[in-house]
């Protein structure tokens, strides 16, 4: 992964806290862009994946119901026994 693109995903982590939702959404909007979808963004960059973070960083793209994620996070308390 380059240093931009693990930016960019870093990025979307602090916003919106799900790495799979995040590989969920980028995964089918670069699959829509391989379809002949044109990015919508201008940029030089050829690798999908990484149009497709740009894309939801900017707010081109986004998750749908991204507050029902934090229902999503696990609350596991550990016993000190192990």
């Amino acid at each position: 992964m380059s240093q931009n693109t693990r930016k960019l995903y870093e990025t979307l982590m602090d916003r919106y806290g799900n790495k799979y939702a995040i590989s969920m959404a980028v995964a089918k909007r670069a699959e829509a862009l391989n379809e002949l979808s044109k990015p919508l963004i201008q940029t030089d960059e050829t690798n999908l994946v990484s149009i497709a973070l740009q894309e939801m960083k900017e707010g081109y793209v986004e998750i749908k119901n991204a507050e029902m994620l934090k229902v999503l996070v696990a609350n596991v308390k550990y016993s000190k026994k192990r």
